[in-house]
């Protein structure tokens, strides 16, 4: 999934953790403060080539990866529907 890669790429740069899943947290296994919150929106926007509404620029409503992918694919126009059985 071309879109986990650049944003873990992303984040990897912020955090210094090298194994991130969907399920990593944010604030609590990544060590993200506030500020690398902030900086983490604006380098997904710079990866994307996206804007992000000011509704969607509060970094508390962020708490794991995945947040962060279905925030992009809302900008992408990209809905997948994941197979859970």
């Amino acid at each position: 999934m071309q879109m986990f890669e650049t944003i873990s790429g992303v984040l990897k740069e912020l955090s210094g953790v090298e194994n991130i899943s969907l399920e990593s947290q944010l604030k609590e296994d990544l060590m993200l403060d506030s500020l690398s919150m902030i900086t983490m929106l604006i380098e997904i926007e710079t990866a994307f080539e996206i804007e992000l509404e000011e509704s969607d620029l509060n970094p508390f409503d962020l708490t794991v990866v995945s947040d962060l992918v279905n925030l992009v694919k809302k900008y992408c126009g990209e809905i997948e529907n994941e197979e859970e059985s």
